[in-house]
């Protein structure tokens, strides 16, 4: 004990070596109390945070707070141990006090931070409410909670009432609105997108005049991010959705039906009226027989003469629109309970367009597009047995069987002149 009060009042001659001594004390009990937090502190935060739900919670968690925990309670030890070191001098306590409060401050809005952060986490794997994504009301919470420590570290440095800080941000207001105006229009934009349910996450949306055709994967307060169908990643101001227009899938996806909505192009040449010859062969295909029998008020096909189909309107068009609508109706993947329309359109220089109507529960690209082509694929291949043509412009074999044919014709004529 005697060594001790030797070597104190040793310290008490040479205040340069005694304020040396302090501050290394000071340090050494900042990093001791650093390690212990670190070592212990993660078993508290899981006792006081999480003890309702211990088993659930991810140990990432835990050592998140802890290390945010560990960094401003050392301060807090340092700035209290200050009032037993009376050898420093005095502009040094202010030094080491005002070095203190403002490394409290700026870990303690780490702190809260990285509260808000795992609160968001947590309310996005355990919320099934997709379209309610509070990332952005975190990123202003976060913004808060900056500006508030900014204003008191402003205080302690100038030592004065943080009160008096706020009350002078008043004269830069305009400065203020000036530099956060796009943060407080996508605040706005976020709540409206997110309270009027126009979007969520996971929803196929496109963009046309952006090139973007993909699935949110993130809502933001500033920027919504969009995974291409490419698998690139595109980036749109939150503001953007308010303003301009794009295409959300999601109800196509949740009503479990995609429409088709496509036309075929048939040679106006080649509709006619029914006549007891093409009738002969269209009865051949399944299915026909019920659609005639309805349309001519169950007569047999063969009562009637030729003039009767012409003076009642029954043209091959007529049979096929009637057959097709039916086969659809029979397939499994059309929803029977809602539209399912075959009709003619504007006629144009490219043909007669007939213009297939219906809904697939094919909702899925590859399943969708697979279901369509067989429709169309089935059109092509039965439209020549109600002699009807499909019309495309005259191609390159069109030109070749056309000289065949005429230097068929041809050749008698040269024989005979020969």
């Amino acid at each position: 004990m005697s060594y001790f009060y030797t070597f104190q009042n040793f310290l008490a001659g040479d205040t340069a070596l005694a304020a040396t001594v302090s501050l290394l004390l000071l340090i050494a009990s900042a990093m001791i109390a650093h390690f212990i937090c670190k070592f212990f502190i993660v078993k508290m935060v899981r006792n006081v945070f999480f003890s309702a739900h211990k088993n659930q919670v991810p140990l990432d968690k835990d050592v998140r707070l802890s290390e945010k925990l560990s960094n401003f309670i050392p301060v807090i030890i340092v700035y209290y141990l200050l009032q037993f070191m009376p050898g420093l001098p005095q502009h040094l306590q202010i030094a080491v006090k005002t070095i203190c409060g403002i490394l409290f401050f700026i870990y303690l809005s780490l702190f809260f931070t990285e509260i808000l952060e795992i609160i968001n986490i947590s309310y996005t794997k355990k919320s099934r409410r997709k379209n309610h994504s509070i990332k952005g009301y975190i990123q202003v919470g976060k913004i808060l909670v900056h500006i508030l420590s900014a204003i008191m570290i402003l205080a302690i440095m100038s030592n004065k009432s943080p009160v008096i800080i706020i009350s002078s941000l008043g004269a830069v207001a305009a400065v203020l609105m000036l530099v956060f105006q796009h943060t407080l229009l996508s605040l706005v934009a976020n709540i409206q997108v997110s309270s009027n349910d126009v979007l969520q996450l996971g929803d196929w949306i496109e963009m046309p005049d952006n090139g973007i055709s993909g699935e949110v994967i993130d809502i933001a307060l500033h920027t919504i991010t969009i995974r291409n169908w490419d698998n690139t990643l595109s980036r749109i101001p939150t503001k953007n959705f308010l303003t301009e227009t794009y295409t959300n899938w999601q109800a196509m996806f949740s009503s479990g039906a995609r429409r088709i909505m496509r036309s075929f192009y048939l040679d106006q040449t080649s509709i006619r009226f029914l006549d007891h010859e093409l009738i002969q062969q269209m009865m051949q295909i399944r299915g026909v027989s019920e659609q005639l029998s309805v349309l001519m008020d169950g007569r047999e096909p063969s009562a009637p003469g030729d003039r009767w189909f012409a003076e009642n309107g029954l043209t091959n068009l007529t049979i096929f629109r009637k057959y097709l609508t039916a086969w659809l109706t029979q397939r499994d993947d059309i929803k029977k309970d809602m539209y399912i329309v075959v009709r003619a359109l504007k006629p144009s220089p490219e043909g007669l367009p007939v213009e297939v109507y219906c809904f697939t529960s094919s909702v899925m690209w590859a399943d969708y597009e697979d279901s369509q082509s067989a429709i169309f694929e089935y059109i092509y291949a039965i439209v020549g047995q109600f002699a009807l043509r499909i019309y495309q412009h005259p191609g390159g074999h069109d030109f070749w069987r056309l000289s065949q044919a005429r230097d068929e014709t041809l050749r008698p004529g040269d024989a005979a002149g020969e």
